[in-house]
């Protein structure tokens, strides 16, 4: 039967799947595709094509599996499908939307949502949630901006969009940003183009082991320090204090893994920070850059990692990659 003109949904695990389980004590995914569709009206699944894809949590996905479920999403755009809806775990809805986003070549939408609230649970969002998703994959004024997010009436740019609550409905923002569209009386209010990451082909297979080590009060040594000694990495992100700071004591861990090839990133631990080359002490961005350190510029941590990962899977390095991560390609 042909796709053509049908907007997908695919089911991939998390909270709005999930119902309670006596034996385990607790919440656990359960519900399938087409049972989490149960939620919403009919008029809301005509020419629907669902796809029950997946039934894990958050915590249990890997870049390999996300980098699996955008192939399955290239091919439902190849097939004809105008629009996708996919329902995930919230936890890491803005890692797997950013990663999605990265490799997503088409102008069709790509919307990510879920629920902070199992969709069986007296006050769940995850009925609203599904229902403006799927008006927003059948919206042709979002061709053309990528992946997005659709939580409580508002959609984000996946490469904007962060989750800055764990028990809250209104769980989601867009730092410094806000949303790039919102729902008002139903229909969809457009406020702005979002600025896309560059695309750098078909067929990339990001690496799968890079570290983010967070830079805390003098802390991280011992781990950077295992690293070194046992490095088994494709790369690592530093998350450091403010402008891309680290504590001095790193410096004679990084230099022999840099010296080795290893890529390694700067980036800032702030939401809505930027690395900055205005200091010049030990452990600074401007040391750690000329030491040969990537700066990683705007880009969160996490960011900074899924965009490592891709380009280590396209072959980037040297300067182009430099270029990668800073939005200069």
């Amino acid at each position: 039967m042909s796709k053509r003109g049908k907007i997908a949904f695919v089911g991939t695990g998390g909270t709005i799947s999930m119902s309670y389980n006596d034996r385990q004590g607790g919440f656990i995914p359960t519900e399938t595709a087409n049972s989490i569709l149960g939620a919403v009206p009919d008029n809301y699944k005509e020419n629907l094509e669902i796809i029950d894809w997946g039934h894990q949590p958050s915590s249990h996905y890997t870049i390999r599996m996300t980098v699996d479920l955008v192939q399955l999403l290239k091919k439902l755009v190849q097939d004809g499908i105008n629009g996708i809806v996919v329902a995930s775990g919230t936890d890491a809805l803005e890692e797997m939307a950013y990663l999605t986003d990265l490799l997503w070549p088409y102008p069709q939408p790509v919307i990510f949502t879920g629920s902070m609230l199992p969709i069986g649970v007296p006050g769940s969002d995850a009925a609203s949630n599904l229902i403006q998703s799927l008006v927003a994959a059948s919206c042709e004024r979002l061709w053309g901006m990528g992946v997005l997010a659709c939580l409580q009436d508002q959609l984000f740019a996946a490469s904007e969009v962060a989750k800055e609550i764990g028990h809250r409905k209104d769980a989601f923002y867009a730092p410094g940003r806000g949303p790039i569209a919102e729902f008002v009386d139903g229909k969809i209010y457009v406020i702005r183009q979002p600025k896309r990451p560059p695309f750098l082909g078909h067929d990339i297979n990001p690496v799968g082991k890079i570290a983010v080590l967070w830079a805390t009060l003098g802390g991280g040594e011992e781990i950077l320090s295992c690293i070194a000694e046992c490095c088994d990495l494709d790369g690592i992100v530093l998350a450091g204090f403010g402008a891309g700071n680290v504590p001095p004591s790193w410096i004679k861990h990084l230099k022999p893994l840099i010296k080795k090839g290893l890529p390694v990133v700067i980036t800032s631990r702030c939401h809505r920070g930027h690395t900055s080359i205005q200091y010049a002490y030990e452990g600074s961005t401007k040391k750690l850059l000329e030491m040969g350190v990537y700066d990683g510029g705007w880009l969160r941590p996490h960011q900074a990692r899924l965009r490592l990962a891709v380009a280590l899977g396209a072959g980037l390095k040297g300067e182009t990659l430099q270029k990668y991560l800073r939005d200069e390609l």
